[in-house]
């Protein structure tokens, strides 16, 4: 049986953030299993919660903090360009 967790907005964001930054630097399988649990609802997260991750993006980059290169970095690259997509998104005025 599949339960439904309601959570508000506020809150999913600061998780979300939470949750990234927890994953930046790991090397398993976890950074890309939270990023797609986050990834469907990036609609739902405030403007400023996108800028907080888009700025994490370039603080990991800063501090060449993606893991492996080959393993890890491509997914983080990968995930930054979506999150600019949708601040893009949201600046374009676009559903």
């Amino acid at each position: 049986m599949t339960k439904i967790i309601k959570i508000d907005e506020e809150l999913f964001g600061t998780l979300a953030i939470s949750a990234i930054r927890y994953c930046q630097g790991r090397q398993t399988y976890m950074p890309e299993r939270v990023r797609a649990i986050i990834r469907p609802h990036l609609k739902e997260l405030s403007d400023k919660d996108i800028g907080v991750l888009i700025n994490d993006c370039d603080f990991q980059r800063r501090c060449n903090a993606y893991g492996d290169e080959i393993i890890d970095k491509p997914g983080w690259l990968k995930w930054e360009e979506e999150l600019k997509a949708e601040r893009e998104r949201r600046k374009n005025g676009k559903d």
